[in-house]
């Protein structure tokens, strides 16, 4: 396999390219849909670099635990691809220069950085491992923000709120389809030491809440008919999904709720407004 390509798998390119889609949407929301695009461009490079370095780190930090799951074996380091030593010195890198230019951009950017990472490796397969998990999550949201606009206003909030409402669902979800598989790993913690029965209920729960949250966000964040659309879709995708996983109480059913949550979800909560902004800057 060509080096090069090697070095990109170990950054996760499916979710990195996930979190700068959703970081890159809310500068735009920022910007309210014509951020300065030199700013636009840094936060562009900041995201990318800061998030696929983060995601590379936890490829290392996971490399035990990988080798011994099915579904992750194929990684590039326990499939032995890569070094563990040159991994690390890789996606350090790319995490240092990420910080620095969250630093230069803002320093709540900075803060958030530094916080998704302090959190990530301390923190790794521990019963906090998913809530801290949204502090990395919402790190591309607030240098995108933060990178265009000073202000904290409700949008910002709102749109860390559904990522904190979100990431549970999204990783929980994934955990229960491949439960087996983790627990084989020697991974034991929620919700793989609950089951399906609990995990469904929470997660309906959560997506409940997430699509009262989205329609919050209608309201304070100004958007139009494209986004109300986009969204009430979205959330009844999700709110279905759960339903439907906790009624069934199969893996099956949690992968499918797994699949929904991730690019189709995100990308009509997160496009959606761009699309609203554009539309109303046309006209």
């Amino acid at each position: 396999m060509n080096t090069a390509v090697i070095y990109i798998r170990l950054l996760k390119p499916r979710e990195t390219l996930l979190l700068a889609i959703i970081g890159l949407c809310t500068a735009i929301i920022a910007g309210e849909g014509s951020p300065p695009m030199d700013r636009f461009l840094l936060a562009a490079v900041t995201i990318i670099i800061g998030s696929g370095g983060t995601n590379g780190l936890t490829n290392y930090l996971d490399r035990n635990v990988d080798a011994m799951m099915k579904r992750t074996r194929h990684r590039v380091i326990p499939s032995g691809l890569i070094t563990p030593e040159k991994a690390l010195i890789w996606a350090g890198s790319l995490v240092i220069i990420g910080l620095a230019l969250a630093l230069y951009l803002h320093p709540y950017a900075f803060i958030a950085g530094i916080s998704g990472v302090t959190a990530g490796l301390m923190f790794r397969k521990t019963w906090a491992t998913h809530f801290l998990g949204i502090l990395s999550s919402c790190g591309p949201l607030i240098v995108g923000w933060f990178a265009i606009n000073p202000d904290v206003s409700p949008t910002i909030l709102l749109l860390c709120l559904i990522i904190l409402l979100w990431l549970p669902i999204h990783v929980w979800n994934l955990m229960i389809a491949a439960r087996d598989d983790y627990l084989s790993a020697g991974v034991d913690i929620f919700p793989l030491n609950q089951g399906v029965d609990l995990t469904a209920k929470v997660s309906l729960i959560l997506s409940i809440i997430l699509f009262a949250t989205c329609m919050l966000l209608y309201v304070a964040g100004e958007f139009g008919t494209v986004y109300l659309i986009c969204s009430l879709i979205g959330c009844s995708m999700m709110v279905w999904a759960t339903f439907n996983m906790m009624q069934s109480k199969d893996k099956d059913a949690a992968y499918r709720a797994f699949r929904v949550s991730a690019f189709p979800f995100l990308l009509l909560i997160f496009v959606a407004p761009c699309i609203d902004l554009w539309i109303t800057g046309i006209s």
